[in-house]
């Protein structure tokens, strides 16, 4: 008789294997894309946090600019200015602001408010809300932001047409900062029924400051929009500047106009009017009663290679008036964006060029000037000059710099009256030495991390440049990379 194997030698059979590995691989597939919507949810928490921060952090900033200067022009420039809150990618279109891993598109507008409790009054062109008194709904905006999100840039896919009138909704159609269509730019007079017993003589009783932020990463809506209203700190019964005009109107482009002179209406006799400068108090305009004028002085345009003493340089100037009774109160104010054009950027100063081991290095102080776009380097030729480097720093890099004692010039480039660019004077001519050879590396590199802060140690080496009567100038940082676009200070 044939002996039976025992059965509890019998293994798994590879059914019974494959389908027990099947169910071990879908159970930690499960486990995984937990792990990874767990991490996604915890990123997207964590942008939307820090965008709510943000914005709450540009709307104190909007607080902290005088109330005649919260314009929605040069309201955007007078914010990247403050701590914090540049544009840290300045040759990207929009406002960016790089927080934790993400880059942040910011837009920032406001407009001037009517409220009807105590009538309606003159809305001037370019100041009120185009929506009114009650803005735009929130159902509306999160419509139109949605066409947007695949670029994660504020009014990405919006047209200017669409945008007319939502601007409550922080669009940015032109990606400049500044959010569109939030003021009426035709204007009105006296909107609506005007107040029995006469006009509002004071029209603009608040401001409405729309904040967006955006992100292009993460779940949900990736934006976070927010609203504020700050009253006007000046008192109804004081005089008001009702209306402002200058003369010449628009861009001041002719070498020849020495003054723009500005004249005020006010609502109510003023004792005396102030005028004022980019915030900042430069003068007193004469009259009496409620018509007033200022002549703000441009100074005689330079034939030299420096600006006059007294000459105002080409930009974009914030020029107002504001009124003051006699008991020292005032009513709301009025300025003027008024854009100087009058000449071509003057030469750039102190231009110093020097090789390190990368190409010649060409570093000079910044133009006075407002309206400069970009800077270009040149290096001579023997015949003419050829364009090696164009930014808008204050340095830039020869990457391609040949031996000998080659010469460079840099320029600064500005915009015309007609918008097109036009490059100014060269600067003093700058010669590489002969035996200017790059310094010789520095050793021991050591980087270390704490807080936060990253700190960069290491031995200069000795000697660290060979050169008779030369010396090592400064340091130059890079981070990930060597390129003049990974230089980091």
């Amino acid at each position: 008789m044939k002996s039976q194997p025992p059965r509890g030698e019998r293994g798994f059979t590879l059914v019974e294997v494959l389908v027990a590995a099947l169910v071990l691989v879908t159970g930690m597939l499960g486990v995984l894309t937990l792990t990874i919507e767990a991490q996604s949810a915890t990123f997207s928490n964590q942008a939307r946090t820090g965008g709510t921060a943000l914005v709450r952090e540009v709307t104190e900033g909007v607080r902290a600019v005088p109330y005649d200067q919260l314009v929605t022009g040069p309201l955007a420039a007078r914010l990247q200015a403050q701590t914090n809150l540049g544009d840290d990618s300045p040759t990207v279109p929009g406002w960016q602001i790089h927080r934790g891993a993400l880059d942040y598109t910011v837009s920032v507008g406001v407009c001037a408010t009517d409220d009807p409790r105590d009538g309606y009054g003159n809305h001037p062109a370019g100041q009120f809300c185009a929506s009114g008194t009650t803005g735009t709904t929130s159902a509306q905006c999160a419509q139109l932001l949605q066409l947007g999100v695949g670029a994660g840039l504020p009014g990405a896919g919006v047209t200017a047409a669409a945008a007319v009138g939502l601007g409550d909704c922080g669009l940015d159609v032109d990606l400049d900062g500044a959010v569109d269509g939030l003021v009426d730019l035709a204007g009105t007079l006296c909107v609506g029924t005007c107040a029995l017993g006469g006009v509002d003589t004071s029209p603009a009783d608040a401001k409405r400051v729309v904040v967006l932020v955006r992100w292009d990463r993460g779940k949900g809506s990736r934006y976070v929009l927010q609203a504020a209203t700050i009253a006007n700190p000046g008192l109804a019964g004081a005089p008001a500047i009702t209306a402002l005009t200058a003369t010449p109107s628009g861009a001041v482009t002719s070498a020849a106009t020495t003054s723009v002179v500005l004249s005020a209406a006010t609502s109510n006799p003023a004792a005396t009017v102030a005028a004022y400068l980019d915030g900042t108090q430069v003068g007193a305009a004469t009259g009496t009663g409620s018509a007033w004028s200022f002549t703000w002085p441009l100074g005689t345009v330079s034939s030299g290679s420096t600006p006059g003493a007294n000459e105002v340089v080409d930009g974009s100037y914030l020029v107002g008036l504001k009124a003051y009774d006699d008991n020292g109160q005032f009513g709301q104010s009025r300025a003027l964006t008024v854009l100087v054009n009058r000449r071509a950027p003057y030469a750039p100063r102190a231009l110093r060029t020097g090789r390190n081991g990368m190409g010649v290095e060409l570093e000079w102080q910044p133009g006075t000037e407002r309206d400069i776009v970009t800077y270009r380097g040149y290096r001579s030729t023997g015949s003419g000059w050829v364009l090696v480097c164009e930014t808008v720093a204050t340095t830039c890099r020869d990457e391609n710099a040949p031996g000998g004692m080659p010469s460079y010039t840099v320029l600064a480039v500005d915009r015309d009256a007609a918008g097109d660019l036009r490059e100014g004077a060269m600067a003093t001519t700058s010669t590489v030495p002969l035996l200017n050879t790059p310094p010789v590396a520095p050793t021991n590199l050591v980087a270390t991390s704490a807080s936060g802060t990253t700190v960069l140690t290491w031995s200069a080496a000795s000697p660290g440049d060979h050169d008779l009567g030369d010396s090592v100038d400064h340091y130059t940082i890079y981070r990930d990379g060597q390129a003049y676009q990974n230089r980091y200070e």
